[in-house]
C-alpha cells in the first residue's frame, strides 16, 4: 500500500490487497499499517473495490491452495492445467509445488518475471521444460474450453482457474460458458445506500465446492483481491473520511461508498465523487463551461439560428478493424483488463 500525506492530507492508495487476518504475517501487516498511519484520519481512502458485494466471500487464500492440492491428488493420471494471470499468484504456484513434490511449468516470460522477483533462482521449482512435470501454469487467456478439450484428444488433462470470478470459463471466441447446472445462489448488485451503480443479477456460492463447468474445468476462488468481508473489517479498521473505488468497470462494479459510506467519518463528503476537469462534486449541480447545468433547458437568444446538426460519418475498414484486433491481442498478451466488446471485431 503507498501512504501520502502533504497539503492534500492524508491519502492511503490499497492497490490489489487481502485483508486475511488469521496468520501472524496478516497481522504483523495490520500492525505496521496502524503504526504508519500514527493515528493519523485517512481523508481519502482508495479502496481494492474488485469485489465489493455483500455475496462475494472467499475463503482464504490457505484453504483454497489445499482445495487445488487436493483436486491434483484426486487426478493423478491427468495433466493438470493452471491459468493464471502475467504477475500474481506466485505464493499458490509455490504451495502446489512444495505440497506436491513436483516442479511446475511456466511458460519463458513468466519465468524470466520469477526470477525478477528473485523467486527460485536456483530452478528447483519451476522449469519450461514440458517432459519434467505434469503441472503447467499457462496464460489465463489461453485457458478455454476448446483448447482442454484439443488437450484432452492426446492425454487426459483437467483445467483448473483459481479466481474469484466463477464465470471465467470462455470458448475460442472469448464468450462466457456455463454449465448447464443451475447456480446455487442469485442476488442482485446493488448497494446498502448511496452511491451504488445499477443493479445486475449474479451467480455465485462462495460455499460451494470446486466447481465443474465443462468436463475436466473447475474453477476455485483463488484471489488476490479482497472479499467483502474483509473489505468491511478494513473499513472499520481505517474510517476514512471518503473512500474512493480503484476499479472504474468490471462485471460488477459497485461504488464502495454504497455499502461503506456509514463507515467514513465523514458523511456528508463520502457522498461527493470526484469530477474531472474541476468541476464541483457531491450534490451539487454540475458545472460546464461556467453555468451551472440543471434541469432547464438554456434558452436561446432571440432570433438566434439553431445550432447546425453534427454530421454523423461511420467508417468502415478492414484495416481498421485489424489494427484494433491487434491492439487488443497485446493488451491481452500484457495481461490487461479488456471490455468486451458488444460485437465480435471482423478480421480479414
Amino acid at each position: 500500500m503507498f501512504l501520502f500525506r502533504g497539503d492534500l492530507g492524508c491519502r492511503l492508495y490499497t492497490g490489489d490487497f487481502r485483508w486475511e487476518l488469521g496468520c501472524d504475517k496478516a497481522r504483523a501487516a495490520k500492525k505496521a499499517l496502524l503504526d504508519a498511519l500514527a493515528g493519523d484520519t485517512v481523508d481519502v481512502l482508495y479502496l481494492d473495490n474488485s469485489y465489493c458485494h455483500p455475496s462475494l466471500n472467499f475463503p482464504p487464500r490457505r484453504v483454497v491452495a489445499q482445495q487445488i492440492v487436493d483436486l491434483i491428488r484426486a487426478h493423478p493420471d491427468h495433466e493438470v492445467i493452471l491459468g493464471i494471470d502475467t504477475l500474481g499468484k506466485e505464493d499458490l504456484l509455490l504451495y502446489i509445488a512444495r505440497a506436491l513434490q513436483t516442479k511446475i511449468w511456466v511458460w519463458p516470460q513468466r519465468l524470466l518475471t520469477m526470477h525478477l522477483l528473485g523467486i527460485d533462482d536456483n530452478r528447483e521449482i519451476f522449469t519450461t521444460q514440458t517432459s519434467l512435470t505434469r503441472v503447467r501454469a499457462v496464460p489465463r487467456y489461453g485457458l478455454s474450453i476448446e483448447s482442454l478439450e484439443a488437450l484432452n484428444t492426446v492425454c487426459p488433462t483437467i483445467g483448473i482457474m483459481p479466481s474469484g470470478n466463477t464465470w471465467l470459463w470462455r470458448n475460442s471466441e472469448g464468450k462466457s460458458k456455463f454449465s448447464g447446472k443451475g447456480p446455487a445462489k442469485s442476488t442482485k448488485c446493488k448497494g446498502r445506500g448511496r452511491g451504488a451503480v445499477g443493479t445486475i443479477e449474479m451467480n455465485y456460492d462462495p460455499s460451494s465446492p470446486p466447481k465443474l463447468f465443462e468436463k475436466d474445468s473447475y474453477t476455485l476462488p483463488y484471489t488476490d483481491h479482497a472479499c467483502f468481508a474483509e473489505l468491511e473489517d478494513f473499513m472499520q479498521t481505517v474510517r476514512p473520511s471518503t473512500v474512493v473505488g480503484i476499479v472504474s468497470s468490471s462485471y460488477c462494479y459497485v461504488n464502495p461508498r454504497g455499502h461503506f459510506g456509514h463507515l467514513c467519518g465523514d458523511e456528508a463528503c463520502s457522498d461527493k465523487t470526484p469530477v474531472k476537469n474541476g468541476g464541483h462534486a457531491g450534490n451539487s449541480t454540475p458545472v460546464k463551461n461556467g453555468r451551472h447545468a440543471g434541469n432547464s433547458t438554456p434558452k436561446r437568444r432571440p432570433g438566434a439560428s439553431k445550432a447546425p446538426r453534427r454530421r454523423m460519418v461511420k467508417i468502415s475498414s478492414p484495416t481498421l478493424y485489424r489494427s484494433r484486433a491487434i491492439m487488443m491481442k497485446r493488451r491481452y498478451s500484457c495481461g490487461a483488463k479488456i471490455v468486451e466488446p458488444e460485437e465480435p471485431i471482423p478480421v480479414s
